[in-house]
């Protein structure tokens, strides 16, 4: 009677045993590869919109450097410019009171080309980065970055960014001003 009892429960044709700790591995192993999986397929999109957000920094500050000196610009002239530079058609919004465009400039955004709108909304610097990507170097032209998100939003060493995508082409908005209201900013006239 010292004996040990193995449990081992079989069917009746012998088929298919049942195993537990080799039922509950199994169950690990297939989570941690969906887990694994799901991060690397992410990660692309994720670096891509850290280096946006590096090139819309490194672009705003220079921007800051030149100061908010500059005329006030035409919308529609800064629109036609960037439809020349990166082939999109871009509405920016018209009120007077509020806006005022001081500039656009061509940029370079990893390979793609990008624009840089300079603008002030109520006195406070903000830089508008459009990139259209180019499909023949994107690796799924009709995928979005981020297919699940309207917006992307967060606030990094003291700078406000919100990101979003339409129509295929990539919006950056960044300044220094708070996120709510940088985020209200876009919701309320670029979308």
């Amino acid at each position: 009677m010292g004996g040990e009892h193995r449990i081992n429960h079989t069917s009746r044709f012998g088929a298919f045993s049942f195993r537990p700790r080799l039922a509950i591995v199994l169950v690990l192993l297939t989570v941690t590869v969906g887990v694994v999986g799901y991060h690397i397929s992410r990660e692309p999109s994720t670096r891509r919109v850290e280096g946006m957000a590096r090139e819309a920094m490194r672009i705003f500050a220079a921007s800051q450097k030149d100061g908010k000196a500059g005329a006030s610009r035409d919308p529609g002239e800064i629109e036609d410019r960037v439809r020349d530079w990166v082939g999109a058609k871009v509405l920016l919004p018209r009120d007077e009171d509020l806006f005022v465009y001081r500039g656009a400039t061509r940029e370079k955004v990893g390979m793609q080309a990008a624009a840089a709108v300079r603008l002030t909304f109520a006195e406070d610097p903000f830089l508008l980065l459009i990139v259209r990507p180019d499909p023949l170097r994107a690796p799924e032209p009709s995928a979005t970055l981020f297919a699940g998100s309207s917006f992307l939003s967060w606030e990094k060493e003291g700078k406000s960014f919100v990101f979003w995508e339409r129509d295929g082409v990539l919006f950056f908005l960044v300044s220094d001003v708070d996120l709510t209201r940088t985020f209200d900013l876009v919701r309320r006239y670029f979308t």
